[in-house]
């Protein structure tokens, strides 16, 4: 009966069941819902699920004046999380807040071309190989950690050496960072972020979702840019989608972020002016 409804859930990369009959509301709800996710809180104090936030809207969710605050936003390779942090802070801006931002890449141990090298080392064991694989073991995470403290304390990190895409995957980037003690927001974007050693040091998680579709289209674009091959930037996204799934995006973790409130979740599927308000909880695709 509510069709646009239903092809707005669609596009956003939301499942939708049909319920013909009442006898299967029961049944369809206990394959829909996880029983551990039930809660009588309000999933946003603020504003009601499925708002469209301008960019000033969500900005203003994300910065408190007289506050140091770091802010992770999480989502899967390609879902325009660097793009919506920078528009977030061009409105912060305008609206007089002060923020930064550096992307939790920057902390990878190896540049690219050391860690293409180091992965296809001939004369190791599958076992290592495999290891050597997992994407959560490229980041130095303690020293992410350690760096992001010092920025919630107040203090001016600057960084040199460390991982930069835009310059090829080299390790020749800068992050600095200088928190302004009348209110600052740091923004840090990456899958990583909800790993144990960094997650205890974020303070408000955002989730920005998006559709596959258009994830898929967006990340073609960005590694044929830097370089890749059509058929490279594939076994990429395979890479990163597996990774994130069964690692740091996974289900655990998904409900453990949850648990602990300090997450917002924002559909970026229509690459508008808008970002729409959707549970709290992250979802699988």
């Amino acid at each position: 009966d509510n069709k646009d409804a239903i092809d707005r859930a669609l596009n956003m990369g939301m499942g939708v069941t049909q319920i013909n009959q009442p006898e299967g509301m029961d049944q369809a709800l206990s394959v829909m819902i996880d029983p551990r996710s039930k809660t009588d809180v309000p999933a946003y104090d603020e504003y009601p699920l499925n708002t469209n936030l301008s960019y000033p809207q969500v900005g203003q969710l994300l910065y408190e004046p007289g506050q140091i605050q770091t802010v992770g936003f999480v989502g899967r390779t390609g879902a325009g999380k660097s793009t919506t942090i920078r528009r977030v802070m061009d409105a912060l801006q305008q609206d007089g807040g002060d923020s930064g931002m550096f992307q939790i890449d920057a902390f990878f141990k190896k540049s690219r071309p050391e860690r293409k090298a180091w992965l296809n080392e001939s004369g190791i064991s599958d076992a290592e190989r495999a290891e050597r694989s997992r994407v959560a073991n490229w980041w130095n995470l303690d020293f992410a950690a350690d760096s992001l403290n010092r920025i919630r304390s107040g203090e001016h990190v600057h960084l040199e050496g460390m991982y930069d895409m835009e310059q090829g995957g080299e390790k020749i980037g800068v992050v600095d960072v200088n928190p302004n003690p009348s209110g600052y927001t740091v923004f840090v974007e990456g899958t990583a972020l909800l790993l144990p050693k960094l997650s205890s040091v974020i303070d408000v998680f955002v989730y920005l979702n998006t559709h596959d579709a258009v994830r898929a289209q967006s990340l073609m674009e960005r590694n044929l840019r830097h370089g890749y091959t059509e058929a490279e930037s594939h076994a990429r996204k395979a890479l990163t989608d597996e990774a994130e799934t069964g690692d740091h995006i996974s289900q655990p973790l998904r409900f453990d972020r949850y648990q602990n409130n300090g997450l917002i979740v924002l559909d970026n599927t229509a690459r508008g002016d808008s970002l729409t308000l959707l549970p709290p909880y992250i979802p699988q695709k």
